[in-house]
């Protein structure tokens, strides 16, 4: 949808077409988009336009309005008068001077609206959109507005009452720019932040207004042309490349039903306490950790632990069946023996049992995090291929030498061999990405006299 500088570069477009121009007559060709009688538009001269949050206002002679929302496709086209309408085109206006100024709605979503001078800003849809960033000397209005709201601060500033022009894309580029992140509770964001963000939203919302917006998919504020700010957008459609700032990955999530971009690392959310993230290769002794962080008083989650939970689902299980017909299934949960020499025997599978599992297990992980009232430690093999790593305010790497960790397991799997292959997907330049490494080479007691040593307090 085209916000405060996509809209502001079309009205500048318009200008050119159509500022002067008398209209000789309106032609609706789709009516459920057009509100009001048209008839008083007929005869009057477009005398200048005016921009109400993500609104184009023509003003007209005699006191007439006409209010437009151009929604997701809207755009204007000139035309000769002469020249058929096409497929999509909703509403003309047509000059004294031959030519026609087409409103084209491709998803139809737009709307065209007759009012007066005198009206038009206390009534619908104008009386309930806020001031733009523009208009406001300070964040006392966010502040206020904010003070007692649950919803995430995305969700806060999209709400076109409290301060428009802001949409999706606007929106993370300024989350991102104050370090901001997206599902923060907006009671929890404070005076200063709101202060960051009106800031930001000035600089930002300015700099694509002087490169005429941007042109993601299909926003073009004149035919055949585009805007250019996409270019120097951070954050918005970035899914999973690095981040400008810190360098760690993008993530994607959706906040109210809204694609949301951010980083991780760069934008914490107050909300959700702090998480420890435990990680390493098969044998270092990962759960063991666990249970002594479960002792220290931790909310403890173990990924194998849910994974084997999920197993016993029904849904899982026929979930699994789809691109593995052959799993077998035992006492109504799946027979890990068979799996494992499955996977041994057709490892072009597993990175699709992963990704599967993954999945689920993440959702149990962030919906535990995000309702823990303690601090939390999750231990994830995998954590960097399930992107669990974008919870972890800190990560534990426990290290083992190859020659303790093949005596371990020989102790407790009589398949030794087939679980160092199935391991061999373990990434060990992980290790590089972690805040805290513990050597796991002699017994529990010194294993737990180092992280009591670090953690304990």
């Amino acid at each position: 949808m085209p916000e405060f500088p996509e809209v502001h570069t079309v009205i500048e477009v318009l200008k050119d077409l159509s500022l002067g121009k008398t209209i000789k007559r309106v032609d609706v060709l789709r009516a459920k988009n057009v509100t009001g009688d048209t008839s008083k538009l007929v005869g009057k001269t477009i005398k200048s336009f005016s921009q109400i949050g993500k609104f184009i206002v023509f003003h007209l002679s005699e006191n007439v309005v006409l209010i437009s929302h151009l929604r997701m496709e809207g755009k204007y086209f000139s035309r000769k008068e002469s020249e058929p309408y096409k497929k999509h085109d909703i509403a003309a206006l047509v000059f004294t001077d031959g030519n026609s100024l087409v409103y084209n709605d491709t998803r139809k979503f737009g709307i065209l609206e007759i009012s007066n001078e005198k009206d038009y800003l206390n009534e619908p849809p104008l009386n309930k959109v806020g001031p733009n960033p523009f208009e406001m000397n300070d964040a006392s209005r966010l502040v206020k507005a904010f003070r007692n709201k649950s919803i995430p601060i995305k969700t806060a500033l999209l709400d076109q009452s409290v301060m428009s022009g802001l949409g999706n894309i606007y929106v993370d580029e300024v989350l991102f720019d104050c370090e901001i992140h997206p599902e923060t509770p907006a009671k929890l964001v404070n005076e200063d932040q709101l202060e960051d963000v009106l800031k930001a939203s000035k600089s930002i919302l300015n700099d694509a207004i002087k490169q005429g917006g941007s042109t993601i998919k299909s926003y073009h504020p004149k035919e055949g042309v585009s805007g250019n700010f996409q270019v120097s957008l951070k954050v918005y459609g970035k899914k999973d490349l690095s981040c400008p700032r810190c360098g760690h990955h993008l993530r994607k999530i959706f906040v109210g039903g809204r694609g949301t971009t951010y980083c991780p690392n760069c934008q914490k959310n107050p909300a959700i306490k702090h998480v420890i993230a435990i990680t390493g290769p098969i044998g270092s002794g990962k759960s063991t950790c666990l249970n002594i962080f479960k002792k220290l008083g931790y909310n403890c989650l173990s990924a194998d632990e849910i994974t084997h939970n999920l197993y016993k689902e029904k849904s899982v299980q026929n979930g699994i069946k789809k691109f593995i017909p052959e799993l077998k299934i035992k006492n109504g949960d799946i027979d890990r023996d068979f799996l494992r020499k499955y996977l041994l025997d057709n490892p072009n599978k597993k990175p699709r049992l992963e990704k599967y599992v993954h999945s689920l297990v993440s959702e149990v992980i962030i919906d535990e995090i995000k309702k823990s009232k303690k601090d939390v430690v999750m231990e994830v093999p995998l954590l960097f291929e399930s992107h669990l790593d974008d919870f972890a305010d800190e990560i534990i790497y426990v290290d083992i030498a190859n020659n303790v960790q093949k005596e371990r397991l020989k102790l407790r799997d009589k398949n030794f061999d087939e679980t160092l292959l199935i391991n061999n997907s373990f990434n060990l330049k992980n290790k590089e990405k972690a805040t805290c490494i513990i050597l796991n080479n002699g017994n529990i007691a010194d294993l737990e006299k180092n992280i009591k040593l670090i953690y304990g307090k």
